[in-house]
């Protein structure tokens, strides 16, 4: 696109310009008054900085936070100043000089890891083992017990006896003396061990120590960065309106949004809201395991 000559007059502007309420003018400002002055259209500033006409309405709107961390901010700026005359420099002290500006994000470091969860000590486990085999073998006896003493059409006298298997250190052909009388069906079974019933499958415990999935929907154009536990990158871009985006990933997943009231968040299909602070458009917060947010 080449610049009319007209618009010499926007080439150089005071450090201090002001708007028409007397308050120092907006690099926003400043760059439209530029445009409007080379009779430039949005669409053809777009199409210079290869980008979308949503974008160069809020640079020109001062709604920053749309553009991601602020690098991209001072990027879009500088080659908009420049393609319409003004001192790139000029506009960048105009935009430190808003109060608004969007936070950031730390940057993380590589050597981040994720503990393992804890094993248990092989004798632990080799304990309980031997427990399960042994609470096994003494179900397996009581019920071949009851079976005997059910199958006996009489009652079993103090003298009866009844043939068991033999411990290790018995002599061959010994036998086990029941004491007292017991009558036919009168032994009772051991009482069964209660089970634990897992965890509902729609319980956020039931995704415990799994990958969390998160869903993000858009009504508005909003910068996103989401990194799980492993520090992959599973969204880094602008999510646009009518946009769903399914990330999956290890947690505790570190969620960046630039217009947090964009945004609708679903963690392991359940509604979640998205946390703000007051008088912030960007928000910041982790997703843990148990599809909590913090």
């Amino acid at each position: 696109m080449s610049m009319e000559a007209g618009g010499a007059a926007h080439d150089l502007i005071p450090e201090t310009a002001t708007s028409s309420q007397g308050t120092p003018a907006t690099p926003g400002e400043l760059l439209k008054a530029a445009r409007i002055g080379r009779h430039v259209s949005i669409q053809q500033i777009a199409d210079d900085l290869h980008l979308d006409v949503r974008v160069v309405e809020a640079i020109e709107s001062n709604n920053f936070a749309l553009l991601g961390p602020p690098v991209y901010s001072r990027g879009h700026l500088r080659k908009y100043a420049t393609l319409v005359g003004l001192s790139p420099e000029v506009i960048i002290a105009h935009y430190e000089l808003l109060a608004d500006i969007p936070i950031a994000p730390a940057p993380i470091p590589a050597s981040v890891t994720v503990p393992s969860p804890a094993r248990p000590s092989p004798r632990a486990s080799m304990r309980m083992i031997a427990g399960i085999v042994v609470a096994i073998a003494l179900l397996a006896v009581a019920g071949w017990l009851v079976k005997r003493l059910d199958s006996n059409s009489g009652p079993v006298s103090g003298s009866q006896t009844i043939d068991v298997m033999p411990e290790a250190d018995a002599e061959p052909g010994s036998v086990v003396q029941l004491p007292g009388a017991l009558g036919t069906n009168q032994a009772t079974p051991p009482e069964p061990v209660p089970s634990v019933p897992p965890a509902a499958a729609d319980s956020p415990l039931a995704n415990a120590g799994n990958d969390v999935t998160m869903q993000l929907r858009f009504t508005e154009p909003s910068w996103v960065e989401v990194y799980d536990a492993t520090n992959r990158r599973l969204m880094y871009g602008i999510g646009q309106a009518g946009d769903a985006r399914t990330l999956t990933g290890k947690p505790p997943l570190r969620v960046t949004l630039g217009l947090a009231a964009a945004v609708s968040l679903d963690v392991n299909n359940r509604a979640v809201p998205v946390p703000r602070l007051a008088g912030k458009d960007a928000a910041h917060f982790t997703v843990a395991a148990d599809g909590s947010v913090r």
